[in-house]
């Protein structure tokens, strides 16, 4: 039996706090390690042809866009390019995870299709949202004469609350389940503490140690052997991508099995008061016959005893 379930298998969960904040927090993360080796090869095989597509792309845009210009057309297009591609790697992750190794062909998903432009869209949307708020916020708050890192500091740490409770959409979205922005905020309004940590607290500190270490290992190498390792930057990005998507997958198989639970429990609930209802009303039933039964049997006693006494009285 999976730690998910194990972790359901309360009365009425409404809670996180009711079954122990760290040990699930703990399952959780060990879980979403432990699911990525366990489908490495599946993983592997199915990421070979987006991460080489990503490393074309990163040699090819740094070959034909101008250090001086950060911003040029060729290079906002090769950046689209590689969304896109990241795209796929995040759907394709996510279904593994939770659908299986068959929900997914040998060697990827090569098309953009339905699936993929729905979470492009809803990408799109938090990225352009994300981005407009913090610059207002920030802007704002600085007019107030709150200092501009503090300001930028508090900005998005309310964006992360904000995002890490409509995330689930995305896990969704690559399983094929349709979710909104608002039916995601909803479904994790009891597992606000637990989406924060899954989603925003864990990827972001794996990021910073396990990214940090390797970009200082990359760094080395390039600086002392060649630029063209700079490429193995990208290989980091998607091993990192693939442990963030896990921890998504594993918090979004959560929430979706405990409220699953919760309302196999209600309804568990509902039948025994229906029981209970109908064993009550059937047993007013049978009290209301036998009472009509006894009635019955008492008239037919009056009516004999009646007969009896109008024979006697014709015999005198």
């Amino acid at each position: 039996m999976s730690i998910i379930l194990k972790i359901c298998q309360y009365p009425k969960i409404k809670h996180i706090n009711t079954i122990g904040i760290y040990t699930m927090y703990k399952n959780l993360i060990m879980k979403s390690i432990r699911d990525i080796f366990e489908n490495y090869e599946a993983i592997g095989r199915a990421l070979v042809i987006p991460t080489v597509l990503l490393l074309v792309l990163n040699f090819a845009s740094t070959a034909m866009t101008s250090p001086d210009k950060n911003f040029s057309i060729a290079s906002i297009f090769f950046i689209f390019l590689s969304l896109l591609v990241d795209i796929i790697i995040l759907i394709t992750v996510h279904r593994i995870l939770i659908l299986g190794n068959d929900s997914v062909p040998k060697w990827g998903m090569q098309k953009f299709e339905k699936r993929e432009f729905a979470f492009f869209q809803k990408y799109l949307i938090v990225a352009l949202v994300f981005v407009v708020v913090v610059v207002l916020s920030t802007a704002g708050l600085k007019i107030i004469g709150i200092n501009i890192f503090a300001s930028m500091f508090l900005t998005m740490m309310v964006c992360a609350v904000f995002l890490s409770r409509i995330s689930l959409v995305f896990p969704a979205i690559a399983v094929d389940t349709k979710m909104s922005f608002k039916d995601s905020f909803e479904f994790t309004r009891d597992f606000k503490l637990l989406i924060f940590v899954t989603v925003i607290v864990f990827p972001v500190a794996f990021s910073l140690i396990i990214g940090g270490i390797y970009t200082f290992i990359i760094s080395m190498l390039v600086a002392s052997i060649s630029p063209h390792l700079n490429l193995l930057m990208v290989l980091l990005n998607v091993v990192i991508s693939v442990f963030l998507v896990s921890a998504l997958s594993n918090t979004y198989m959560y929430i979706s099995e405990c409220l699953s639970h919760n309302a196999n429990y209600e309804n568990d609930i509902n039948d025994e008061v229906d029981e209970e209802s109908n064993d009550q009303e059937n047993n007013e039933i049978i009290e209301e016959n036998i009472e009509a039964q006894n009635d019955s049997t008492d008239e037919e006693i009056q009516n004999d005893e009646s007969i009896d006494t109008d024979s006697k009285k014709d015999k005198e």
